[in-house]
């Protein structure tokens, strides 16, 4: 059971992230034999993956029972935006009343490598480490449930960067926020932070809306 478990969950992460790299558009339908072909694994973790994402609203099923890859609306863009900077400043004040050097310690090595992965122009690794930072911020904070929603949001927020054509395009100030989010967490000054993080946030949101218009 828990080798089922773990396939499925691969097969899952592994679909998701198949959006960063442009591998699928927004109105494609995701083919099960397709994708069990592509992955080298059988149809059964594909479609629990395909059902999972479904429910999460990252794919949208049909009557038919197809799945399809959905089209970003304005209204989802604000949506998933304003849902991450609820889970996000709750992180975070939470984050700046909690004196541990290992969390600080954590997060600078991740912003780390999302400087290197810009500067070296990798920027497929550099989004995929971007979208880690703000996982890892919210799991830090210690609340599961809250961890686990994220987790969803988050998945959903990728697949509209990927479908907008916006995942593999980056702001140098973008990149540096993390490491002023860093300093506002290690200097317990949440207003800070979160004033960093809303600007971070609110300058992708717009990015996305323009590539909608």
């Amino acid at each position: 059971m828990s080798l089922k478990r773990n396939l499925d969950e691969l097969v899952y992460e592994t679909i998701c992230q198949g959006f960063v790299g442009g591998t699928y558009t927004a109105g494609k339908r995701l083919d099960p034999a397709e994708l069990s072909e592509r992955y080298q694994v059988s149809k059964t973790p594909v479609i629990q993956a395909l059902k999972r994402m479904a429910h999460e609203r990252i794919v949208e099923i049909t009557s038919g029972g197809k799945y399809i890859i959905p089209v970003a609306t304005h209204q989802e863009i604000e949506n998933v935006c304003q849902a991450r900077l609820l889970f996000e400043k709750d992180a975070l004040d939470v984050l700046c009343k909690t004196e541990n050097p290992e969390i600080i310690s954590i997060l600078t090595s991740i912003e780390e490598k999302c400087r290197r992965y810009y500067e070296s122009g990798c920027n497929d690794q550099y989004f995929m480490q971007d979208m880690y930072f703000h996982r890892k911020m919210v799991e830090l904070a210690g609340n599961g449930c809250l961890s686990d929603l994220y987790h969803i949001l988050i998945n959903r927020y990728m697949v509209i960067r990927s479908t907008t054509g916006t995942a593999l395009v980056h702001d140098p100030v973008a990149c540096k926020e993390h490491g002023q989010m860093i300093r506002a967490i290690a200097g317990r000054d949440s207003e800070t932070a979160k004033s960093v993080l809303e600007n971070h946030i609110y300058k992708m949101e717009e990015r996305l809306n323009e590539k909608l218009n």
